[in-house]
C-alpha cells in the first residue's frame, strides 16, 4: 500500500482505511496481511469514490468488513477444500472395504465357529479392486451429478450402464481370481486377528481422511 494511493483517498475514505488497519490488527493480522488486504481493497474504493461511493458504502462500517473477512478466512480454514488427488481416493474406498469386510466377516465366522471363506490376500486385492471401481464410478459418473457442474455434462445412461457394469465385472475377477492362489501366497489368518486388522485399517483411514482432507469416491449420484 503505497502512501501515494493513500492521498488519492478522499478523507473518508482515509479515515476507513486507518480504522480498518486498527481493526485488523486487534484481529491478529500481521503487517503483510494488512497490507495485501488492503491493497486489494484500494483499487475499488479509488473506482467508486469517482461515483461519489464511500468506503463505506461498499464495505460497511470498518468493523463489519474486518468481522465479515475473518468470518469468511474462519469457516474456510473450518471446513478446507476436499482433496481429489485419485491415488488418496482409492486407497480412501480400499481401506473402508477392507476395514468393513475384515471386521463382518470375522465376526460372522468367529461366532459360527466356522474358517474364513477368503484369504488375506484375497481381503487386499478385493479392497484395492474395490478402491479403483469406486473411483471410476465416481470419475466417469457420480462428479457429473454434482451441484457445480454445467448443465448438458452428465454421461447418457448406456455410457453410465457401461462403466457400472464393467466396474463390477472387474471387482467380481479380482476377488474370483486371487481366490485361486496358494494357500503360503493366501493365508488364512485367525478370525479375531482379521477383526483387528479391520478395526485398525478403520481406524488408519480416519486418520488418513482427516489429515489430508479426501474426498470420498463412495457416493451416491445426486439429480438436480
Amino acid at each position: 500500500m503505497s502512501q501515494i494511493s493513500l492521498d488519492k483517498l478522499s478523507k473518508k475514505n482515509q479515515e476507513f482505511i486507518r480504522v480498518a488497519t486498527h481493526q485488523l490488527i486487534e484481529a491478529g493480522k500481521s503487517d503483510e496481511e494488512i497490507k495485501n488486504l488492503l491493497e486489494e481493497i484500494i483499487p475499488n474504493i479509488l473506482e467508486n469514490q469517482a461515483k461519489g461511493i464511500t468506503a463505506r458504502g461498499l464495505y460497511g462500517a470498518p468493523s463489519t468488513w474486518v468481522h465479515q473477512l475473518t468470518a469468511a478466512e474462519q469457516k474456510a480454514a473450518e471446513n478446507p477444500a476436499q482433496n481429489e488427488d485419485p491415488r488418496l481416493m482409492i486407497l480412501d474406498s480400499a481401506l473402508l472395504i477392507l476395514g468393513l469386510l475384515s471386521i463382518f466377516q470375522g465376526a460372522v465366522n468367529y461366532f459360527s465357529k466356522t474358517a474364513n471363506p477368503y484369504g488375506f490376500t484375497t481381503l487386499i486385492l478385493g479392497s484395492l479392486a474395490g478402491g479403483v471401481v469406486f473411483y471410476t464410478l465416481y470419475h466417469y459418473v457420480y462428479r457429473y451429478y454434482e451441484p457445480d457442474q454445467a448443465y448438458g455434462t452428465k454421461p447418457p445412461f448406456w455410457k453410465s450402464a457401461l462403466v457400472m457394469g464393467g466396474s463390477v465385472i472387474l471387482w467380481l475377477v479380482a476377488f474370483t481370481v486371487s481366490a485361486f492362489l496358494p494357500s503360503f501366497l493366501n493365508p488364512q489368518l485367525p478370525n479375531l486377528l482379521v477383526i483387528l486388522i479391520g478395526g485398525l485399517t478403520l481406524a488408519g483411514r480416519w486418520y488418513l481422511k482427516k489429515t489430508f482432507h479426501i474426498k470420498s469416491a463412495m457416493v451416491n449420484p445426486r439429480r438436480y
